[in-house]
């Protein structure tokens, strides 16, 4: 190889690296605005659970009916005109009454099971405040449940009646595993992305009694297709459970 020959490759060299260095600058960058794109996306597009329903079919999951009307209190007695000898004699003060009780102490709550042996993470507000209820129903109109939807989480109780067992399929290998599982690894691949927060990884635990299930709750929901895929991934599921209990 001449000398001409080596100094031109040597030239290409040099020109393929300094192309190579400004795409890897270029690739960067691109990186950094993609990732600052997700997070304005992820500011302006989740809703709070609570008005998710709003955008929800409303003729599948009526409102629940209002509270009954007060009942009309009973009307005191007149007094007899004439009072009677027992009237007329002067009143014995009665009995101090005695300092009302204290009140039981709740009973403690079943022992939740956390999913991935972990404590679930309870809402900031109180279990049942600001929630919403709406039918969990059968294609057949058969009562399953009610899912009560929060401001970032959800509960799902089933019918006592049912006595469902976690471990009748496909509760486990289906809701459990591939629908809220699969839920769950793209929140820690959005994580290890950078475009996620940690504590807001949707997380599951299960109140059982025994291996009854008697509810399951839902936490950082804040996806309104993740709440839709969930209220139709448990109907098909208590259907299909129910199925199994039944046969």
């Amino acid at each position: 190889m001449s000398d001409r020959e080596t100094e031109e490759l040597a030239e290409l060299k040099r020109s393929l690296e300094e192309k190579v260095s400004k795409l890897e600058k270029e690739l960067a960058l691109c990186r950094i605005n993609l990732k600052l794109i997700d997070e304005a996306l992820a500011k302006v597009s989740f809703r709070p659970a609570s008005r998710l329903v709003e955008a929800g079919p409303k003729e599948e999951y009526p409102p629940p009916p209002p509270p009954p009307p007060p009942q009309p209190q009973p009307q005191p007695q007149a007094a007899a005109l004439k009072p009677s000898a027992a009237q007329e004699r002067p009143a014995v003060p009665a009995p101090a009454p005695e300092p009302a009780k204290a009140a039981a102490a709740p009973a403690a709550p079943p022992a939740i099971s956390a999913a991935r042996q972990q404590p679930a993470k309870e809402p900031e507000q109180e279990i049942g405040e600001e929630e919403q209820a709406f039918p969990i129903k059968s294609k057949t109109g058969e009562e399953l449940g009610t899912i009560f939807v929060g401001r970032s989480w959800v509960r799902i109780v089933p019918a006592p009646s049912l006595h469902l067992n976690v471990r009748t399929p496909p509760f486990q290998t289906f809701f459990i595993d591939r629908v809220l599982g699969e839920m769950r690894r793209k929140d820690e691949m959005a994580v290890d992305a950078g475009s996620k927060d940690p504590m807001s990884i949707i997380e599951h635990s299960l109140v059982l009694d025994g291996e009854s299930l008697r509810e399951i709750r839902i936490n950082n929901l804040d996806d309104d297709s993740r709440l839709r895929e969930i209220r139709s991934s448990i109907r098909w599921t208590f259907e299909r459970m129910l199925e199994k209990t039944k046969g």
